[in-house]
């Protein structure tokens, strides 16, 4: 289900400026998708607020009830405003209920599930360790943990880096950001 009365409200301009650096709302200047070890996500929003027919706390009811609406995994963590800009966090229990939310695609689980869901993997990606390049099926460590994104989203992941896809830049250890006029599909494999 599209999100349709919270996000035209809240994404009024997207920034998208750095990386993430922990998990603390105030710190995203950017949308951003956490990853949890248990494959749940938090999704935050960030965008400039400056409307003054807006209110916080009735958009977050609103974000609250449509939310409920849906009869997904999804509750509305946080919503705060901080110098014209507004940061607002969803808690979602799956990638797929992320994926139905906001009618998009992704997959999170392991390279070697996504083999299984007959995802084929034929996209070069940067190798942390050595620097190099490869292609993601050639991989040796299938029990690697893989997020596959379209969106020009940010991603946080709970375990450290090791490939990230070409159309990508590493913020961090366990963060990475879409280059700069890039499309997806966006790929990202962690420990």
């Amino acid at each position: 289900m599209k999100i349709r009365h919270i996000l035209p409200a809240v994404l009024i301009v997207s920034m998208f400026l750095t990386g993430c650096q922990t998990s603390e709302i105030s710190t995203f200047d950017r949308d951003t998708i956490e990853l949890a070890k248990d494959q749940s996500l938090t999704y935050t929003i960030v965008t400039d607020f400056e409307e003054s027919y807006y209110d916080v706390d009735e958009l977050t009811q609103m974000a609250d009830e449509e939310a409920d609406q849906t009869g997904l995994g999804i509750r509305v963590q946080s919503a705060e405003v901080t110098a014209g800009v507004i940061r607002f966090t969803y808690e979602m229990d799956s990638a797929s209920d992320y994926e139905t939310f906001m009618d998009t695609s992704c997959y999170l689980g392991t390279i070697s599930s996504a083999f299984d869901d007959n995802y084929r993997l034929k996209v070069t990606v940067n190798s942390v360790k050595d620097d190099s390049q490869i292609i993601l099926s050639d991989v040796s460590r299938t029990d690697y943990d893989i997020f596959i994104w379209n969106e020009v989203i940010a991603v946080c992941c709970p375990g450290k880096i090791m490939y990230f896809s070409t159309n990508l830049e590493l913020t961090d250890d366990y963060s990475v950001a879409p280059l700069s006029e890039s499309t997806g599909p966006y790929y990202v494999v962690y420990k």
